[in-house]
């Protein structure tokens, strides 16, 4: 067998211990597995006693890993990812090749897909899958060639370069606007607020973006939607004010269906990054796509506004 071959413990249970340690949790890596918290555990355990050491140190907060545990744990997870990326090589049944490019909704919609026309113009046969989830990793989740985040450029086992940085800024429909003029923080802060209460963590909320303000008095409670194309959708229709990320959000201003509020913007605490496997070779095609767009997010940031006339 091939464990024996190379020395290793059952895959089955380093694979149990894969998901255990990139879900942080028994309870998360049993759904995942499709098998009971209890069968994780055992797993682990035997692994642990074959290995004679432990992996996991349990508290009453939950599960975190030793340093054994980070070190296997690291190099487990590369190896899966190339092996992840052979197999879906081997699957494809398309003579074209495609390149699968994943972002949140909004990013898709707003930014992505008007770049990814643009690239079929130059290169008419090149195939771009897009996956639009707020998901960042699931059993659901596809194989992603690229990807775009929103953060600090720091993601583990990815490459990152900067697409662009941006501003946060209130938004609302310009009948909403003319209804309601608001000059300062406190005035804002006395409309409907737009919140977004969403499985990405990394929106800035209203709450901190008041914060960072220092205005530290009361705020509309307004609304809650779970999804950023939502708020922009309720902010539309007129119903309130909604953050709104400036270079993301200017293809609706452009078309006359937002506008800021007021004057009053702050640096985004995160950029856009477009990120790819550190340990895995992309395609030709993908590195061509990675490219095209690390340009086209750049030119913008070196343009005093982004428009129609971006690169093409």
């Amino acid at each position: 067998m091939a464990r024996k071959y190379y020395n290793l413990p059952p895959l089955t249970a380093l694979a149990a211990f894969e998901v255990a340690a990139r879900h942080g949790s028994f309870k998360e890596a049993a759904s995942e597995l499709n098998v009971t918290p209890g069968a994780v555990s055992h797993q682990i355990k035997a692994l642990e006693q074959e290995l004679g050491c432990t992996l996991f140190q349990r508290t009453a907060k939950g599960t975190l890993l030793t340093a054994e545990g980070r070190d296997l744990e690291q190099v487990l997870a590369r190896s899966f990812r190339q092996i992840a990326a052979v197999v879906e090589r081997l699957r494809a049944k398309e003579t074209s090749v495609s390149v699968t490019v994943g972002a949140t909704t909004a990013m898709a919609a707003l930014w992505l897909m008007p770049r990814i026309t643009r690239f079929w113009r130059n290169y008419p046969d090149l195939r771009v899958d897009q996956h639009a989830s707020e998901l960042e990793q699931g059993p659901a989740q596809p194989h992603l060639d690229l990807r775009i985040r929103y953060g600090k450029g720091v993601w583990p086992g990815e490459e990152a370069a900067l697409l662009f940085h941006d501003e946060i800024m209130p938004f609302c429909s310009p009948a909403f606007a003319e209804k309601n003029p608001a000059s300062s923080a406190q005035e804002l802060a006395a409309l409907p607020l737009i919140h977004l209460n969403s499985e990405v963590r990394d929106w800035t909320t209203w709450s901190a973006w008041f914060r960072e303000l220092g205005y530290e008095g009361q705020i509309d409670r307004g609304l809650v939607v779970n999804n950023y194309m939502i708020a922009l959708q309720v902010a539309e229709d007129g119903n309130g004010v909604c953050l709104g990320w400036d270079r993301l959000t200017r293809p609706l201003r452009d078309e006359g269906r937002l506008i800021a509020l007021c004057d009053i913007r702050l640096p985004a605490p995160g950029s856009f990054y477009l990120t790819w496997p550190q340990d895995v070779e992309i395609s030709a095609e993908a590195r061509t796509l990675r490219d095209w767009l690390i340009a086209q997010g750049q030119a913008g940031e070196r343009q005093a506004g982004e428009g129609p006339s971006e690169t093409t």
